[in-house]
């Protein structure tokens, strides 16, 4: 029993560390299409018309699909209640909305050209919501997990505080200046970055103290 759980437990980390690797895609686009890259964000590496825009529809989508199978493997490994478990849920979500996000890719690069009004195209606002929702459970996976770490695993708090805090950190940052015309794309791709971290670093912070590698060898 111990060398299945064992087994379960490196498969989902695994899937989980090649979900992060897929999505965090972005440093192709200097090579890929280095003039979306120049002051764009990130979801414009996607978008219609692009060079090798499959190559970043394809891999987020594998990514968010990746999220939610580890996510299901966890729950069923770990049967985890409370936090840890709204955690791995709120994983789940995020790895569906990221998929969804990039099946509808965008149709205008606003760093390069004017897209008009945004109601005007409502597959614009379906990728918008699916990435305001997926950023949401994303956050809500940091909230969870620090509630769980703060009562059940403490050895991962200052890792939540530098990882989750510099995400929230970024996120915020990435708003700010893309509503003020400013170098937000380059706070985007750090918010990317540390969220693809902090989604590979998930499996480890939510293992009970009672299910060890230690203890499952």
């Amino acid at each position: 029993m111990r060398q299945r759980q064992l087994l379960f437990f490196r498969a989902a980390a695994l899937i989980t560390a090649c979900s992060a690797l897929l999505y965090c895609s972005w440093p192709l686009g200097f090579v890929l299409n280095p003039l979306a890259m120049r002051s764009g964000l990130a979801s414009e590496l996607g978008a219609f018309g692009q060079p090798y825009n499959w190559v970043f529809i394809v891999g987020d989508v594998a990514s968010g699909l990746l999220l939610v199978v580890a996510a299901a493997v966890l729950l069923r490994l770990y049967r985890l209640r409370g936090s840890s478990r709204i955690a791995l849920v709120l994983l789940a979500v995020y790895g569906l909305c990221g998929a969804a996000d990039a099946a509808l890719p965008m149709r205008c690069l606003p760093s390069l050209q004017v897209c008009g009004p945004i109601f005007h195209d409502p597959l614009l606002i379906l990728h918008g919501v699916f990435d305001f929702v997926g950023s949401f459970a994303l956050l809500g996976t940091v909230w969870a997990a620090g509630r769980y770490v703060w009562r059940e695993n403490q050895q991962w708090r200052l890792w939540i505080y530098v990882i989750g805090g510099g995400g929230i950190l970024f996120a915020i940052l990435s708003a700010v200046f893309y509503v003020a015309h400013g170098p937000g794309y380059w706070a985007q791709r750090y918010y990317i970055t540390l969220s693809c971290i902090w989604v590979a670093s998930l499996p480890f912070i939510l293992r009970p103290k009672r299910v060890t590698l230690k203890q499952l060898t």
